[in-house]
Formats: structure tokens, C-alpha cells, sequence
């Protein structure tokens, strides 16, 4: 039953999987965002790191012939950022990490000790959320799988019935776990009902899937040291998604009226259009 559950585990797994690298993406991005190129800092040749007293920032460490070095594990683009959230995630070397971070400041200053002490933060919500959820995730996969393989096993009731007893009992068990949904009145007038039938559509959502999922992998190729012709194509792009998922929203209100905000999902999404355009 065991290796039953593992083996069926497999594409559940996966799938997980799936979920954790677009969870983490968030956090890698967040991280860009907070520390690219603010990791450096001027060593001498003991590769000991000099006071901010002494040298303030990149050109005083030049000035005087020392090393402006960056720590090995840092957040200068998406990728590094990633191997940076799995060490903190595996406990393995994030404590220099977060100290790192914690000392630093802007780009080319010298860090100084704890200065940036709120970035705590950063990391504690990391763990909390990317590390313990992630984690109890892929055992919840295993754990169910184990249970469904002990249930075919002849552990419960299910070993009475036949094949098509337990398509129907577990059908109905799904059935009774759902509360039916409330179908959102159509608009009566045209213009307001033409909209309706298009945001209601499925294929309207995953359009803006789509695009969300672009929108994602523009921000993963933001970067230190990048280019500002490449920094003016990443800031055109995502002003064409903020006015893409501004006028989702838009039609979505205007199509929906008030049930627009019953839902949770639509109130996180106006939420999110909000602040980017703020």
C-alpha cells in the first residue's frame, strides 16, 4: 500500500510542484525587486569586510585599491534569486543570506550592520509560507494518496460494493461536499449583457491567464545592471498589462454590478489592478 501511495503520488507530486515554483516565483521576484545589487560590498585582501566608516561606498573601495565583491548567493536576477529562497528553504547557509540582506543598502553603498532590520520580514514570511506550506503540501499529497490506496484496499465500508456502488457513493459524497452557486442574474440591457456573455465566457479567463502568465515572465527577466533601453521596453510592457487588467476589471464591474464584489477572487484582483496603477 505504501509504494502504492508513493507511485500514485507521482503526478500529484508534480503538480505540487508546479504550485511551489509559481509560489516561490512571487517571493524571487519580490526579491529582485528589494536586493539586486545591494549584496556588494569592499573587502580587503583577507576578503574581511571593511567598515562603512572607512570606506562609505564603491568608489572610496576603488580609491583605495580594495575589492568591491558581491556575496556569492545574491538576488541579481530571478534564477540566483531561486537558489537563494531553496537555501533559506532547506535552512542551509540563510543565515548569511538574511544577513546580507538585513546590512544592506543602496546600490554601490557599503552595508552597514542591521541597518535594513525590517527585511526580517521578507524572510520570515518566506519560511512561513513557501517553506511549512510547501512542505505540508507535498505530505498531504502522500498522505491522501496512502489513504485512497487503503481504501482499495479493502480499509472501509467500500469493500462491499461494487465498482459501480462506489462510482455512484463517492459521486454523491461529492455532491454533498458542494454548496450550490448562486447564478448571476443577465443584464436586460444589450450593451450591459454583451459584456456579461463575454467575461462570463471561459475562454475570457483564460485569455487573461494568458496574459497574467506574460506578465509574470516579464518581471522574472528584470535584472541588475540591465540595459535602459531594456529597462524602457519592461516598463512599456507593463504599462500595456496594467491598462489589459484595468479593463478586465472595468468590464467585469460594469457587466456584473455589485456581485462582481461578492466574489473574494475579484475583490484580490481589484486590489492588484489598484495598487499597480498607484
Amino acid at each position: 500500500v505504501v509504494v502504492n501511495a508513493l507511485v500514485q503520488a507521482i503526478p500529484s507530486i508534480f503538480n505540487v510542484l508546479l504550485v511551489c515554483l509559481i509560489f516561490w516565483l512571487i517571493f524571487a521576484i519580490m526579491g529582485v525587486q528589494l536586493f539586486a545589487g545591494k549584496y556588494f560590498k569592499c573587502v580587503d585582501k583577507n576578503k574581511t569586510t571593511l567598515s562603512h566608516e572607512i570606506i562609505p561606498d564603491v568608489n572610496a573601495c576603488v580609491a583605495e585599491n580594495y575589492t568591491w565583491e558581491n556575496s556569492p548567493m545574491n538576488f541579481d536576477h530571478v534564477g540566483k534569486a531561486y537558489l537563494c529562497l531553496f537555501q533559506v528553504a532547506t535552512f542551509k547557509g540563510w543565515i548569511q543570506i538574511m544577513n546580507d540582506a538585513i546590512d544592506s543598502r543602496e546600490v554601490g553603498k557599503q552595508p552597514i550592520r542591521e541597518t535594513n532590520i525590517y527585511m526580517y520580514l521578507y524572510f520570515v514570511f518566506f519560511i512561513i509560507c513557501g517553506s511549512f506550506f510547501t512542505l505540508n503540501l507535498f505530505i498531504g499529497v502522500i498522505i491522501d494518496n496512502f489513504n485512497e490506496q487503503k481504501k482499495k484496499a479493502g480499509g472501509s465500508l467500500e469493500m462491499f460494493m461494487t465498482e459501480d456502488q462506489k462510482k455512484y457513493y463517492n459521486a454523491m459524497k461529492k455532491m454533498g461536499s458542494k454548496k450550490p452557486l448562486k447564478a448571476i442574474p443577465r443584464p436586460r440591457w444589450r450593451p450591459q449583457a454583451i459584456v456579461f456573455e463575454i467575461v462570463t465566457n471561459k475562454k475570457f479567463d483564460m485569455i487573461i491567464m494568458l496574459f497574467i502568465g506574460f506578465n509574470m515572465l516579464t518581471m522574472t527577466l528584470d535584472h541588475y545592471k540591465q540595459t535602459d533601453t531594456f529597462s524602457a521596453v519592461l516598463d512599456y510592457l507593463n504599462m500595456i498589462f496594467i491598462c489589459i487588467f484595468s479593463s478586465e476589471c472595468l468590464m467585469k464591474i460594469f457587466a456584473l454590478r455589485y456581485h462582481y464584489f461578492i466574489e473574494p477572487w475579484n475583490l484580490f484582483d481589484f486590489v492588484v489592478v489598484i495598487l499597480s496603477i498607484l
